[in-house]
């Protein structure tokens, strides 16, 4: 479930940070121009995932299950989304996304 999304940047260069309540996925950043989508997984590790349209990446954003969306769509087509191992987040930037997570239930 889709907990925040924020675009960040200007005009020509933005891209979309979206932090989401998953038992997989804990965040994504999604870059437009480049169809470029970096998923940040609930144990730390990011992959990057290339030809991801805008389209795909909102039914992404607005699915039920990011988890479940990702497998049945993305990851079960390697050859039409390549990936490749990123980065790891570090502590803060788990920290803090788990956090907005955490006001997200205390507001609810």
């Amino acid at each position: 479930m889709l907990i925040q999304t924020k675009t960040i940047g200007v005009i020509n260069d933005q891209f979309i940070e979206s932090i989401y309540e998953s038992s997989n996925i804990l965040m994504s950043t999604y870059f437009p121009k480049t169809n470029k989508l970096f998923i940040h997984f609930n144990r730390g590790g990011t992959y990057s995932y290339t030809n991801i349209d805008e389209g795909l990446y909102k039914d992404f954003e607005n699915a039920d299950s990011q988890g479940k969306f990702f497998l049945a769509n993305i990851k079960k087509n390697p050859n039409k989304y390549p990936y490749a191992k990123e980065y790891k987040l570090t502590e803060s930037e788990i920290k803090n996304a788990k956090s907005v997570i955490k006001e997200h239930h205390e507001r609810s």
